[in-house]
């Protein structure tokens, strides 16, 4: 029995893996103001845990950068592996505030409090720890990264003289912020799906 029930949380790792790649991908795609990256990273860690949120949001940026890699012909960039930091603490701070599923599902106005949380307990940290990627991390692999969204925007706020940390942490905070509003309640609503 415990052995269908790991393989049944493989496969919807896989999955959700798969679909997290789909999402990005139609985002960038439409060039939509949002990654949607961690929709279905946050939503198996509603259902499964924190394992299986870590191990898909451990897996996504890998994977991701060598597939857009393949696409685009570009040379493969390691440090583009690292925003996987980033998920891992989204499932982290996802996983804190909807753990016990008796409060989390105490009525429908507790859950949207804990829903709230999430999204701007996950902005922060993971807009704080890219901003210190991007700010400690990548100068030592001397290149940009081919596919940030950021890069753009932080130069010209570093123009106007701000430090290199507030040039990738500001421009960052409102996508953040929308993108872990769309994951987090996206995510929501397929883990209520899976639920029934």
């Amino acid at each position: 029995m415990k052995s269908n029930k790991f393989a049944f949380t493989g496969l919807l790792c896989l999955l959700a893996l798969l679909l997290n790649i789909a999402s990005a991908m139609l985002a960038a795609t439409l060039k939509l103001p949002a990654f949607l990256d961690t929709i279905f990273t946050v939503a198996i860690t509603f259902y499964a845990g924190l394992i299986p949120g870590i191990i898909v949001a451990t897996l996504f940026n890998p994977v991701m950068t060598l597939l857009r890699c393949a696409m685009t012909g570009s040379e493969i960039f390691l440090y583009d592996f690292l925003y996987g930091i980033c998920g891992i603490l989204i499932v982290i701070a996802s996983w804190l505030f909807s753990r016990n599923k008796k409060e989390f599902h105490f009525n429908r106005r507790v859950t949207l409090l804990y829903l709230l949380i999430i999204v701007f307990f996950s902005t922060f940290v993971s807009s704080f720890s890219a901003s210190a990627l991007d700010t400690f991390i990548r100068p030592l692999f001397e290149k940009v990264s081919g596919f940030s969204a950021i890069d753009d925007i932080s130069l010209v706020f570093q123009k106007m003289n701000f430090s290199v940390f507030l040039s990738y942490l500001l421009p960052r905070i409102p996508i953040t912020l929308l993108d872990r509003c769309i994951c987090t309640f996206a995510a929501y609503g397929i883990y209520s799906g899976l639920r029934k």
